[in-house]
């Protein structure tokens, strides 16, 4: 209990302010464990007694299954058909887009450029067109692009979609299989955003392999959906980077506080600072201050995925997730209970994941199911099985209960019917 007590004390001298856990005996017990199987598994066998040893063999057997399943997933999701495919559709869009605006640029932005690009996700590409500095001018070089689109080839359909909050022209293929393409014009802040991501991706290489599997984890699980109030890739990648923030010693910097503290001039992009610390010479001895008594970390990928879920099921309680100083931002007005709230790297005090109250508890035991199943069996594939389509199963069945359900009985149909026949 000790150790989560300092653990949570910790956590609220950070970026994030952390409440009382709510299981504190479940979470001690999981956090300890994982601690001491870790210190363990540098324990050379024979060291320790029979029943240790044992544990330890089983436990490093679970690790090295784990280790063995993330290898695999990372080797397999991109190959090299998929980056053609890629950079031709990028050529295609911007031939297109040329012959009808002057002077126009196609940058592609997200997971494209981040390195999280799996088979089945879309391509966002970003058609910065001079002069077209409000949503009538923008929307009228969509309408363009997607007119030359459709007079271009009949091998994907064009569906503008004008209205909707960032306006896109979606260029989606008509065959299974091909990739869809998400078309705005001057989206330059999300460009920006998708560059700081895949800068913090290339200072540690463990960030790209853990982001690819927290991904498709949420994919399988069905929560990786921003349209239905669930945590977009976007908001995933910036807990994951907020969470490496964290370790101890930590894994990653905060590259926007580095930039400032180094004395980079402010880079205005639509009214945001979006200066980041890109200097190699500046991230490098960034690192070496983040050794603890001259030591960087060195912890493992299984142990790593491990533990994020640990902390995103017992650890973290509330408060927003940043992945730099706050502190000369104006906190939230309900900065002390908001849950799952992930800051806007460039635009402080907005939420870039939006979760919508009724999936609060569905993802909280996602988390905990998650880091039930990896600290138990390590399997990962068992920790991605599908989940049931809404709507299918019986959603009374099992032992789990909803974040903070008191226990009160749940009537049966028999059970309402005879209560209404009594107040009747």
């Amino acid at each position: 209990m000790q150790a989560v007590s300092l653990r949570v004390q910790r956590l609220r001298t950070g970026w994030v302010t952390c409440g009382a856990p709510r299981h504190c005996k479940r979470a001690a017990h999981g956090l300890v464990l994982s601690r001491k199987l870790a210190s363990a598994a540098q324990v050379p066998p024979g060291q320790l007694g029979d029943a240790s040893d044992s544990t330890l063999v089983g436990h490093r057997n679970r690790i090295s299954q784990l280790s063995a399943e993330i290898e695999t997933y990372v080797a397999k999701v991109v190959s090299l058909e998929c980056q053609a495919a890629q950079e031709s559709l990028i050529q295609q869009v911007g031939s297109a887009a040329s012959r009808v605006l002057d002077g126009c640029v196609v940058n592609p932005f997200g997971s494209a450029i981040t390195g999280l690009w799996v088979p089945g996700s879309d391509l966002d590409l970003c058609v910065i067109v001079p002069g077209a500095n409000d949503r009538h001018l923008q929307t009228r070089a969509l309408r363009k692009i997607a007119g030359e689109l459709r007079r271009a080839g009949a091998s994907h359909h064009v569906l503008p979609r004008i209205g909707a909050q960032m306006p896109i022209v979606r260029w989606s293929p008509r065959r299974e299989g091909g990739i869809a393409c998400d078309i705005s014009v001057n989206n330059a802040l999300a460009v920006a955003n998708s560059r700081l991501l895949a800068q913090y991706i290339q200072v540690d290489s463990r960030v790209r392999p853990l982001g690819l599997c927290i991904k498709f984890w949420a994919s399988q699980r069905n929560i990786n959906d921003r349209s239905q109030g669930t945590l977009s890739s976007f908001a995933l990648t910036l807990m994951l980077i907020h969470f490496l923030q964290r370790r101890t010693p930590p894994i990653l910097p905060s590259l926007q506080d580095l930039a400032v503290t180094r004395g980079y001039p402010p880079l205005f992009i639509q009214g945001a600072d979006c200066r980041y610390c890109s200097r190699p010479s500046d991230v490098t001895a960034a690192m070496k201050q983040l050794k603890e008594n001259g030591v960087a970390n060195s912890e493992s990928l299984d142990s790593l995925l491990q533990e994020f879920f640990l902390y995103f099921a017992h650890e973290y309680q509330r408060g927003t997730l940043a992945i730099r100083s706050r502190a000369s931002f104006v906190q939230r007005l309900d900065e002390a209970d908001c849950y799952l709230v992930v800051d806007n790297p460039f635009e402080p005090g907005k939420d870039v994941a939006n979760v919508e109250v009724r999936h609060y508890t569905r993802l909280h035991e996602e988390f905990r199911r998650a880091w039930s199943i990896l600290s138990s069996s390590g399997s990962f594939a068992s920790a991605c099985e599908p989940a049931a389509p809404p709507g299918q199963g019986d959603p009374l069945s099992g032992a789990a209960r909803p974040f903070g359900f008191g226990g009160a009985k749940v009537m049966c149909s028999q059970d309402r019917s005879t209560h209404q026949s009594a107040d009747m």
